[in-house]
């Protein structure tokens, strides 16, 4: 039976309602959103008729069902305020397209025939006359970091949370340190060409910056000397504690600065706090003698998200030396991992940390509680034994070399707690291992319901080395359900997932070169996708899109969905090609986007969808397996988002993916939801789950409305 405690962990990380820059919303619930585009920038007629209209959109809550109905007011400027829509019951969305878009434009969200407000929404004049589908987040100048006018700071991998407990989501930025050409006044994308070394002038490399989602700048966390550029440097945003505050978990080091000005000194007393060995300062591509990290102390540190102050610090996972990590150089040894996770029946969040991923790898749980960072498990697969603890019966030996660039998290064998899918292995929520298949390492990997018709979750990823190329597993004990095997050794870098065909029943695979292939994998569809990077809920259809490169395609559906670079836009990681973060932030179902200017450095832009749809589905960001996708999303390579249940094209009715979400009386959860001592209460959690009593302190849903128990 699940754990209703478990579908609780994200409650109170998760938004209520969100303000923008260039608009305004009041906290509520339904997450009352409107959007714009006043481009043609689609390919093809259906989708360049919603241009210059507006989309007017809010949340499918627990609690609501097929007749759930809302009405939704307008006022334009000072004028009156009249309704414009009455008793929408099958979407969660009203196109306004006649509205006049000279002046503030202000609405107003009800239920059916009733007087009180859900939530209100103004769409800003000049938002409106800008046609624009963003909002501008822009970024606070650098000279507190270095005062050199050449070294500059731009955006990368973003996250999102309630930092400050007020129910509105608020965005923490990573950035990373690069050059500016004193000449020519270019910027090089230090990461983007594969340069990736800090610079000597300055002890900074890496920084983290909180804003809300209005623009007020927060806080900034500057990463000490020993914290490198790139990948190595995620950061996981969740309320560890359950005190309705998010906090930030990341590894630090001697010189790191926190929000409050407090900084890591010295720790051991050997006089320095910078470990870095340079090399030839004059060379084309300066760096480190041992660009990766090789000493100094590190830890674990717990940033509160009100302040940026640091609560608590421990030791990360022992450096040892270069070699009991694989190499003589100490990049392995620097693959650092750090996500989130719920592993127990409290149901409140733990940091995962990882360090290693092509040879021996240590993965660890922490727990940050009542004022408390204690570790929770610990898995080394260098570690003798593990036949009598591992949930397959091999050794931790067999764990080895079976790392990813990234992870997931998830509840793989449906027992109500999360497990750990490092790569082709998987720990359990105890800390032993629960399978490992033995395929080696890979670059992209996905957890979620792909095929509707089979029980749990799949997970699907694509291999470096060996001849199988991808391989499609069942997420309970890693067996495979079928594979793709070349006739040689080789490399697939990329892989992806997704229903993008509605011809074809279930999700579509396909991999780096290759066509897209039936979700039984003995079908090939006769067509090469337009790209292999992430796919994403947009344009209104069943289908997901795929974004890449600035922009959103719909391979089978109609052509470009979305030209984003035509709004100064820029998408992250050079090749990569990802999104800063993407995922239902809003709550009408479809998918948000953050990306940023054309030179990281001067803002970072909310992308929101103008396309209406027929469909009505809860915020995604209820489904656990999905919110977890958000949150680790940013971790080495970064990977798409990916449901609990299955929402494509084959589907029956919306209400069939209700029930498969456990949003219905009929969900395959009723044990849980019937057995309530005091009968019905009307009380849910964000995930849908009805609670059998009087809730501990959180944020729950009663009768469609936040409620608040303190």
């Amino acid at each position: 039976m699940k754990q209703i405690a478990k579908h609780l962990c994200f409650v109170l990380a998760l938004t209520t309602g969100i303000t923008s820059a260039g608009q305004t919303a009041n906290p509520g619930d339904r997450g009352l959103w409107a959007s714009i585009n006043g481009q043609s920038n689609a390919s093809t007629g259906d989708y360049q008729q919603h241009t210059g209209k507006v989309l007017v959109s809010w949340r499918m809550l627990p609690g609501d069902d097929a007749e759930t109905g809302f009405d939704l007011y307008r006022a334009v400027g000072t004028g009156t305020e009249r309704r414009v829509a009455k008793n929408i019951r099958n979407r969660t969305n009203f196109q306004d397209a006649s509205v006049s878009r000279t002046a503030d434009i202000h609405y107003r969200l009800t239920l059916t025939d009733s007087d009180e407000t859900l939530a209100t929404y103004t769409l800003t004049r000049a938002r409106a006359v800008g046609g624009l589908p963003y909002v501008s987040i822009p970024l606070k100048t650098t000279e507190d970091v270095c005062p050199i006018d050449t070294i500059v700071y731009q955006a990368n991998d973003c996250s999102v949370g309630d930092l400050d407990g007020d129910g509105q989501m608020e965005i923490i930025v990573k950035r990373l340190q690069t050059t500016i050409n004193s000449t020519t006044g270019e910027v090089r994308d230090e990461y983007g060409t594969g340069g990736s070394y800090s610079n000597p002038n300055t002890i900074y490399a890496v920084i983290w910056d909180a804003y809300k989602l209005d623009g007020t700048f927060l806080w900034r966390v500057k990463g000490g000397p020993g914290i490198i550029l790139g990948n190595s440097s995620s950061f996981a945003v969740a309320d560890f504690d359950g005190d309705g505050c998010a906090e930030m978990a990341i590894r630090t080091c001697e010189g790191t600065v926190f929000g409050d000005g407090a900084e890591i000194p010295d720790t051991d007393g050997d006089g320095r706090i910078d470990y870095r060995t340079w090399g030839n300062l004059n060379s084309s591509s300066p760096g480190w003698v041992d660009h990766y990290n090789s000493a100094g102390p590190e830890f674990i540190s717990i940033i509160d998200g009100r302040t940026g102050a640091e609560l608590a610090r421990d030791n990360f996972i022992p450096r040892e030396t270069s070699a009991s990590w694989g190499d003589n150089y100490w990049k392995r040894a620097c693959s650092f991992r750090v996500g989130v996770g719920c592993f127990d029946d409290t149901g409140l969040p733990s940091v995962v940390l990882g360090r290693g991923v092509y040879a021996r790898s240590v993965i660890e749980a922490w727990d940050w509680r009542n004022g408390q960072l204690k570790r929770r498990f610990h898995f080394d697969t260098s570690a003798a034994g593990g036949r009598d603890t591992n949930k397959d019966g091999k050794p931790n030996s067999a764990y080895a070399a079976q790392g990813n660039h990234s992870l997931n998290v998830a509840d793989l064998d449906g027992d109500g707690r999360d497990e750990i899918m490092y790569g082709s292995m998987a720990i359990d929520d105890d800390g032993y291992g629960l399978w490992s298949t033995g395929l080696g390492h890979g670059d992209a990997n996905h957890v979620g319901k792909f095929l509707p018709g089979r029980d749990g979750l799949q997970v699907y990823h694509c291999l470096e080395n060996g001849r199988t190329q991808v391989a499609l597993h069942d997420a309970k004990d890693g067996s495979v359900i079928w594979s793709k095997v070349a006739a040689a050794d080789n490399d697939t870098g990329r892989c992806m997932v997704a229903d993008i065909d509605p011809a074809s029943p279930g999700c579509e695979f396909w991999w780096a070169g290759s066509n897209a292939v039936s979700s039984d994998g003995t079908q090939d569809r006769g067509y090469k996708p337009s790209s292999c990077n992430a796919a994403i809920w947009f344009d209104g259809t069943l289908s997901r899109q795929l974004i890449n490169e600035s922009i959103i395609n719909n391979d089978r559906n109609g052509g470009r969905t979305f030209t984003v670079y035509r709004y100064s836009a820029a998408f992250i990681n050079g090749t990569k090609s990802n999104t800063c973060w993407y995922g239902d932030l809003v709550g009408d179902w479809r998918e948000e986007f953050i990306c940023t200017d054309w030179s990281k450095l001067q803002d970072i832009k909310v992308f929101s969808t103008w396309y209406p749809t027929t469909h009505k589905f809860p915020w995604l960001m209820t489904d656990h397996t999905y919110w977890l996708s958000c949150l680790n999303e940013n971790i080495g390579y970064n990977q798409p988002t990916n449901l609990g249940y299955y929402l494509g094209t084959d589907l029956e009715s919306d209400e069939e993916a209700w029930q498969a979400g456990g949003y219905t009386e009929t969900s395959g959860i009723s044990d849980i939801r019937m057995a309530r001592p005091n009968g019905r209460s009307g009380l849910y959690s964000l995930t849908g789950q009805r609670l059998m009593s009087a809730p501990r302190a959180g944020l729950y849903v009663k009768n469609g409305r936040k409620q608040i128990a303190r």
